[in-house]
């Protein structure tokens, strides 16, 4: 595709990863699924089950959706910045993600209506240093830094991996690992140490200052109190209601609040804009994007994430439901759509990386095939010499003519080499001249075996 001179070009699907064995492919998988799985298992607790019922397999599964995910560290952060008095009750029940008969519930009043409920409470109003809440910020920021390191200096050229040439499935996780980096501003808070649980019939009977909620229908309880059931139905969050107020500060009265989301909301569209910088064609030399199909879908499928992400949370802050810590749209149907899509889109793109992933001769996994075709068994004993190195060489000491002076050689075909690997000690024969090599660059077409070699590409 081309536009007023500008070429955007999208390669086939290339089956690239012949040559890569069963122990190699067990640690790039493992290198590929571990931001994956950290975001997912440290971004999500356990359940907690306030009723007989049990939720479904989608109705779980919309909770590790990274938009699910990074709402409940910004509502988390939220609720603490808006309490009057942060409680041992209040961190457990922002942490919890609670089930009731009425489905998923992680609004203010939980935080009160769930405490006769609580078998567990945490130490402290704050996550203890050493914890696994801890453990688990730690290896999300460090994953995180990693991947930003990687990201953004691909794109100003401080790193030497080339984000969108060099994508291979070790890497297309990286921008969720940078997403994931959200947590921090919830990490003081966020803690599982805790523990909820249905009291039996005779516990449930000394639970104190709990009145029922009449049916507005049943004429019998107007200005009656209704009889109060000895079930566990009779506790349901959603029937029982305790009488002190709110301790909570409403959204739009807390200046702290008013400034997070706005931060919150900025830093995710910044990250959208982030990821449009690596698929949108401008801002690329010579007029020309080129991707492998691999790193065209995963540009795509993280567009995808952070726009619907971005557009359900302005939705969600502008109807003032960032009181809740789980998403409000979680039990709707089109969003299990949404989040099925999501990982089965995740599913693809670890399948189609692997077809493409290409081991390169500086170790390095890319999504692209050299120009030089090589079998496996060459592929072992090739080099790669990374571009914007020096090549320069030198004479020997034998040619008193030209000794010491430093000359630029750039797609030569050089004759024989002395046979040692590239670099100062080896020597190459150009135009009759004999010259060391000195932090040469390109593509050595050989074996390292044989004693002669040329440079093709350099």
């Amino acid at each position: 595709m081309s536009s007023n001179g500008f070429q955007y070009v999208v390669k086939p699907l290339q089956y690239n990863s012949e040559c890569i064995n069963f122990p190699e492919w067990i640690s790039i998988l493992t290198l590929c699924l571990a931001p994956l799985l950290v975001h997912i298992v440290s971004g999500a607790p356990p359940f907690s089950f306030l009723a007989h019922t049990r939720p479904g397999m989608f109705d779980m599964l919309t909770h590790y959706n990274p938009t699910s995910i990074i709402w409940r560290y910004a509502a988390i952060t939220d609720r603490r910045l808006r309490a009057k008095q942060w409680t041992h009750t209040d961190l457990a029940a922002a942490n919890a993600i609670f089930w009731t008969n009425k489905g998923w519930d992680g609004s203010e009043e939980m935080a009160r209506i769930s405490a006769p409920h609580c078998i567990r409470y945490p130490e402290h109003t704050y996550v203890r240093i050493f914890s696994i809440a801890t453990f688990k910020t730690l290896i999300t920021t460090l994953q995180g830094v990693a991947a930003v390191y990687t990201l953004v200096g691909s794109l100003t050229g401080l790193a030497d991996v080339d984000f969108i040439q060099q994508l291979g499935v070790d890497m297309i996780f990286y921008p969720l690992a940078v997403i994931g980096l959200l947590r921090l501003c919830a990490g003081v808070w966020l803690t599982e140490e805790f523990e909820y649980a249905l009291k039996d019939d005779h516990d449930a009977t000394n639970v104190m200052n709990l009145n029922v909620v009449n049916d507005p229908t049943d004429k019998s309880a107007h200005g009656v109190t209704a009889h109060q059931s000895t079930t566990f139905e009779a506790f349901d969050p959603f029937i029982a209601r305790p009488t002190q107020g709110s301790q909570y500060r409403r959204p739009g009265r807390s200046i702290p609040s008013i400034l997070f989301r706005t931060v919150f909301f900025l830093i995710m569209v910044a990250c959208l804009g982030l990821c449009s910088m690596f698929v949108a064609p401008f801002g690329i030399a010579n007029g020309k994007a080129e991707f492998t199909l691999t790193s065209f879908s995963v540009g795509v499928f993280y567009l995808f994430l952070l726009l619907s992400s971005v557009i359900i949370y302005a939705v969600s802050l502008y109807r003032g439901q960032m009181t809740t810590t789980l998403l409000p749209c979680i039990s709707k149907a089109w969003y299990k759509i949404y989040t099925l899509v999501v990982f089965a889109a995740m599913t693809a793109l670890i399948v189609l990386a692997s077809v493409e992933t290409n081991r390169l001769p500086n170790g390095l996994y890319a999504s692209f095939r050299l120009n030089v075709q090589l079998t496996c068994e060459q592929s072992k004993f090739w080099y790669i010499f990374e571009p914007g190195m020096v090549q320069l060489a030198m004479p020997v000491a034998d040619d008193a003519k030209r000794k010491w002076v430093q000359e630029e050689f750039k797609g030569l075909t050089v004759g024989e080499t002395t046979g040692a690997m590239g670099g100062i000690n080896d020597t190459l024969v150009v135009d009759g001249g004999r010259y060391y090599l000195n932090d040469f660059a390109g593509y050595c077409v050989g074996n390292n075996k044989e004693s002669k070699r040329r440079n093709v590409t350099a």
